[in-house]
C-alpha cells in the first residue's frame, strides 16, 4: 500500500485544504512556531513527551521535513495553518500495513474553536480515502477530555481503557490512557447520505 504523498500544483507541501484549515508537510522554519505548544508542560503532558527545547524543535521538524510516508514505521507530521499561521499539528502513525495511529496538538489559544475537529476529520479521510487504511485510531490520555470528545464527535469508537500504563514524562504520573478507533467501512458509512 506505496501512495505517493498528496501534493498541491504549487509544491508547497499541501496535502489537505478545509473550510479553515491547511494541513501541509512540516518545514523546518515551522520550529519556533511548534514551540509555542511543544514547550509548554501541560501540552506535552497529554502527549507523553518531554516539552521541547529549540534544538530538539529544529531537530524533529528537519526530520520530519523529508521522512518518507510509505510504510510501517513512518509519521506524517503536518503543520496545521489558520489564516496563515501554524496553530497546531496533526499526524499519521503508520503501524502496520492496515492501521494507522492519529494525533494532533494545538497552541492553547486556539482551543475550542473547533481546529482539532475538523483537523483530525480532514486526517480521517487521508488515512482511508487517500492510503487505504483499514483502522485508524487515537490513544488519548483520558484526563484529556477535549481530546475525548473529538474522537467522540468524529464517531470514532471507544475500545480501550488502559489503566495508569504509562508514566507521563511532563509531570512524572500514571497516565491511563483510552483508545478510540473507526473502521474505513464505518468511516464510508458516515459519509454516506
Amino acid at each position: 500500500m506505496t501512495v505517493p504523498l498528496p501534493d498541491d500544483d504549487d509544491g508547497a507541501g499541501v496535502v489537505v485544504r478545509t473550510a479553515r484549515l491547511t494541513l501541509r508537510r512540516v518545514r523546518p522554519a515551522d520550529a519556533e512556531a511548534f514551540l509555542t505548544w511543544r514547550s509548554q508542560p501541560p501540552v506535552m503532558r497529554y502527549l507523553y513527551l518531554e516539552p521541547w527545547t529549540p534544538e530538539v524543535a529544529r531537530e524533529r521538524l528537519t526530520a520530519w521535513a523529508t521522512d518518507p510516508f510509505a510504510g510501517p514505521g513512518d509519521v506524517l507530521e503536518l503543520a496545521v495553518e489558520a489564516d496563515g499561521a501554524v496553530v497546531g499539528e496533526a499526524l499519521l502513525k503508520w503501524k502496520d500495513q492496515q492501521q494507522t495511529e492519529i494525533g494532533y496538538a494545538f497552541h492553547p489559544t486556539v482551543v475550542g474553536r473547533g481546529y482539532a475537529t475538523e483537523a483530525t476529520r480532514a486526517l480521517l479521510a487521508l488515512a482511508f480515502d487517500t492510503y487505504g487504511f483499514h483502522r485508524a485510531y487515537a490513544s488519548i490520555d483520558a484526563e484529556n477530555l477535549a481530546s475525548v470528545r473529538v474522537a467522540q464527535r468524529l464517531g470514532m469508537r471507544h475500545e480501550a481503557t488502559l489503566v495508569e500504563n504509562a508514566v507521563r514524562p511532563a509531570d512524572g504520573v500514571w497516565g491511563t490512557e483510552v483508545v478510540y478507533a473507526m473502521l474505513a467501512s464505518e468511516h464510508a458509512a458516515r459519509r454516506r447520505p
